[in-house]
């Protein structure tokens, strides 16, 4: 049955009024979902401007109060300068500690106050005290710090006379006198080639380098001595390294390479 003329201008006015309520529809649910993006987005970079500012804030109130401990260990300076000048040993001890702790800090550690103070000779005095071992470690420890400081900080350990006692400080028999002294060369050398230089020509390289006793490398020469007759580039190799730590032992294991007929 055909509909008359209004009632199919009505249809398809509803069809229309559907078809538009669709798309209207759909284009409010993207104008939506834009704007919970861009609102989450939003969210997200407030939450992070917030977190930078937080961490900016903690890390001046951190600066601030490492700065203010320091400071209030300043003003302390000049009684542990007469502690470390002292002549009584536990006041030596204790002042070079503190020295020690206020040079050990992780921010802006007062080197350059620590060596206008003057107490720099008397570290490297303290440095050769081999009969107050824990005087002696103190003091290591503060000049090691201070060695890592500019280059004219560097130079006035240098200057004072610290490096050849810590080249001897190597071949101490405790394990912590010897990693400090390792540490104290290693911040030396690493200033300039110069100081780099300074710190070798003082035979820091030869406590590093334990000789083995002839003894015990003598049985190895015959075969050292065929081995470097191989046609193997690695065994070659190996077998002149090998003789070349033999020949540094002794002057005596030159005489007995000789005598064996085996030459590098």
């Amino acid at each position: 049955m055909s509909l008359r003329p209004s009632a199919r201008t009505e249809v398809r006015r509803n069809r229309y009024k559907v078809a538009v309520d669709a798309e209207e529809g759909r284009r409010r649910r993207e104008d939506n979902m834009v704007e919970i993006r861009k609102n989450k987005r939003e969210e997200s970079l407030l939450k992070k401007r917030r977190e930078g500012l937080l961490a900016q804030q903690n890390q001046q109130q951190q600066l601030l109060s490492t700065t203010s401990a320091s400071d209030k260990k300043l003003e302390s300076l000049p009684a542990m300068v007469a502690g470390v000048w002292s002549d009584d040993g536990n006041a030596q001890l204790e002042a070079t500690t503190q020295f020690r702790k206020l040079l050990s800090i992780e921010r802006s550690p007062p080197i350059n106050e620590a060596v206008q103070s003057g107490v720099v000779p008397c570290f490297v005095e303290f440095l050769a005290r081999d009969d107050f071992p824990q005087l002696q470690f103190e003091a290591a420890w503060a000049l090691t710090n201070i060695a890592l400081g500019t280059s004219e900080n560097t130079r006035v350990v240098i200057d004072h006379g610290a490096v050849p006692i810590f080249v001897k400080l190597l071949g101490s028999p405790t394990d912590d006198e010897r990693e400090q002294a390792v540490w104290a060369l290693g911040n030396v050398a690493g200033d300039s080639p110069k100081c780099r230089d300074l710190v070798l020509s003082h035979g820091a390289l030869q406590p590093l380098q334990p000789q083995p006793a002839f003894e015990l490398t003598k049985p190895a020469l015959p075969a050292l001595e065929r081995l470097i007759h191989s046609n193997d580039e690695e065994v070659l190799t190996d077998a002149c390294c090998a003789l070349f730590v033999c020949q540094s032992v002794h002057l005596y294991l030159k005489w007995q390479i000789k005598k064996t007929n085996c030459f590098i």
